[in-house]
């Protein structure tokens, strides 16, 4: 039986958007199978939970029927009975899908209804580098997939033969049911199951497909990432999924965005952390540093931003470039945060020494820890506790 998908991402029901998006990013970083290759087999089975689990609680509509009819919601299960072993399902469906012997609201003129069977949904995790989120970018990928079948272009038949009108449903994909309910004897319609509710028989199969009308296969996807993405949003490519069956319509790709570890920045929402170093001498005397930023010239290399360090600066001092951060949805652009870090040089030549010694024994200020140390500025920069 499947978990609650709230205790999957261990939230509460009322949980926010972006509680809900921060949980996921958490849970998949630390449950990625790339990242606990001891026991993979573990870890892959508690990602792709926590990816169901997102996918339900982060689409608004899957998460109202999910809160009201759990699982069963989801899958089509929910129970609307009326009591008395009467469902107000079968109900609808004798009044509105052709029941009582006539041709029914659904048909017009009683013409012959095929059942559409589109193609199944696809996921794809797709991983971006930092710089790839911050610009967007385009990817190619290698979807496997069930593609529509070229020997008999879909039909399904053996070529040089027709499908033909099913004898059970005679073409109309649908047979009707004689039910006995709380309120008498009703007809109902079914998808037949001669035909399996398309209208249409096979005598010869199609011998690649056998009468399938689809082959697994691989479909080159060229998918658009817009600017600004981040870990656990989806990118939705219509008509990339499986190919539905007979001309009917395909499914859709979902594209899961993964970000890699930086050597040099971190993002924070749309911010994005550096770790800037300076030395002894730029943090005392002061000085302008150039500092690299996620955007990229034309030649690949980053564009540079001019940090003031003003005489006096201490270790773990963060100074803003303004936009130069994330894109967001309104428009905007986050923040880059540039985060002092002082280098002590280990290595020093004899004159190097000579000084510092020197400028030690004038050096009479008596050295105290700040109320809040490197470890705690560097919370404050993230926000958290």
């Amino acid at each position: 039986m499947s978990r609650d998908y709230y205790e999957v991402l261990s939230i509460e029901r009322t949980a926010s958007f972006d509680e809900i998006k921060r949980a996921y990013r958490k849970l998949a970083r630390e449950h990625h199978p790339d990242v606990n290759a001891h026991r993979r087999e573990e870890a892959e089975a508690a990602f792709k939970e926590i990816g169901e689990a997102y996918a339900v609680l982060s689409d608004e509509q899957k998460r109202s029927l999910y809160d009201q009819y759990g699982h069963a919601g989801l899958n089509g299960g929910a129970d609307f009975s009326g009591g008395a072993g009467v469902n107000i399902g079968d109900i609808f469906d004798v009044f509105f899908n052709g029941g009582m012997g006539g041709g029914g609201f659904g048909d017009v003129n009683g013409r012959a209804r095929e059942s559409v069977r589109r193609g199944a949904d696809l996921r794809m995790d797709v991983t971006l580098t930092l710089e790839e989120a911050f610009a967007g970018v385009t990817k190619k990928l290698e979807v496997p997939s069930l593609l529509s079948c070229e020997t008999c272009e879909g039909k399904g038949a053996a070529p040089g033969t027709q499908p033909e009108l099913c004898t059970g449903c005679r073409g109309s994909g649908r047979v009707q049911q004689v039910r006995q309910t709380f309120f008498g004897q009703f007809v109902q319609e079914a998808p037949c199951a001669r035909c399996a509710g398309t209208g249409k028989y096979i005598p010869t199969p199609c011998p690649k497909c056998r009468g399938e009308g689809r082959v697994r296969g691989q479909r080159d996807v060229s998918v658009k990432i817009p600017p600004g993405v981040d870990e656990g949003d989806r990118v939705r490519v219509v008509g990339a999924g499986e190919d539905g069956q007979q001309g009917s319509p395909s499914g859709d790709l979902y594209c899961f965005i993964y970000l890699e570890n930086h050597a040099h920045f971190q993002r924070r929402e749309d911010d994005v952390l550096y770790a800037m170093p300076i030395s002894f001498a730029q943090a005392a005397l002061g000085d302008t540093v150039d500092v690299p930023t996620l955007e990229l010239d034309a030649e690949g290399k980053p564009v540079m931003a001019e940090v003031v360090v003003p005489a006096g600066t201490q270790n773990a001092t963060y100074f803003r470039v303004t936009g130069k951060g994330f894109e967001n949805r309104r428009g905007g652009h986050g923040d880059q945060i540039c985060v002092t870090r002082v280098v002590v040089p280990k290595k020093m030549n004899d004159r190097q020494r000579e000084l510092l010694r020197e400028f030690a024994t004038f050096d009479n200020e008596h050295l105290e820890e700040q109320p809040r140390g490197f470890f705690g500025k560097i919370k404050d920069v993230l926000g958290v506790d």
